[in-house]
Parts: C-alpha cells; structure tokens; sequence
C-alpha cells in the first residue's frame, strides 16, 4: 500500500513539474487537434416527405341514417356539441362530427359512422368541442345525416 501512495505522489510530482500540459497530448482534450475554418459545401435540402408522393386519405364512413337530437352545453371554455342519431344497422362504430362548412357563423357537420354488420344497437352518439372563440361567431349549428338534418340556433 505505501508502495502505491509512494508511486502515486511520485507521478503527481513530474506531471505538475510539466509547464505545458494543457498542449501535451496525454491531455485527452488535444487528441483530435484545433478545430480549422473550412470552405462549406453547399447540400440539398430533401424535405421529409417527398413531392411525388401524395397521401390521400378517403374516409369511408356514412352518414348516419338519422339525426335525432343535438344539444349545445355549455362549460367554461366553450360549449360541447352533442348530437344523437340512429343507424341503419346495428354496431355502427368510429363515429365522428365532421366538419362541413362554417360561413357566417353557420356551422355544418355531417354526422359520420363505420358501418358494421354485427349485433348492437343502432342508437349512435357522439359530441365535438367548440372553443369560447370558436362559440362566439357560430349563431346556427347544423348536424346532417342521410335523410335529413336538425338545427339548433341562439
């Protein structure tokens, strides 16, 4: 043990004897040399998605047979949307209030589901969230489904 402590004061003593160690190449931080200004080649910019490919995306679902209710209530950020409707057959899923046309405070939404051929019940709802922005231009909302719409209004 006292050969190590011996040996170990012993290396301390000649690395501080070296006046330059910063500039030494036992000083890790040297081994790749000084950084030099180099002339910048010019890249091309490839963007992530490239312009020939176009992603389509067709939404598959109907619109819901028919549209029995739609309620507005309010909260303290906005209000939320609520519309009820029954399906043509049973299991109907994936269902959304997609937004169609909104000029003039109007809004318009089509009342869409993914039909499904299994058993359950045809009743579908489903809600969409306006902002206090967004409720301060809408005057009329309007939900559509296949064989008619219902509307409500300030």
């Amino acid at each position: 043990m006292l050969r190590r402590l011996v040996l170990t004061g012993l290396v301390c003593v000649t690395v501080t004897g070296c006046a330059r160690i910063a500039e030494s190449r036992l000083n890790p931080m040297n081994w790749f040399g000084r950084s030099q200004a180099v002339a910048a080649q010019p890249q091309e910019i490839r963007p992530l998605v490239p312009e020939s490919r176009r992603v389509v995306t067709v939404d598959q679902r109907v619109l819901i047979d028919t549209v029995t209710d739609v309620r507005i209530e309010r909260m303290p950020d906005g209000a939320i949307i609520r519309a009820t409707g029954y399906a043509a057959t049973g299991g109907s899923y994936n269902a959304e209030l997609v937004l169609e046309s909104a000029d003039g405070g109007n809004l318009v939404y089509a009342f869409r589901v993914m039909p499904s051929n299994t058993a359950g019940g045809r009743r579908v709802t489903v809600a969409t969230v306006l902002s206090n922005a967004e409720l301060a231009a809408t005057r009329s909302v309007t939900v559509r489904g296949a064989t008619g719409a219902q509307r409500t209004s300030r």
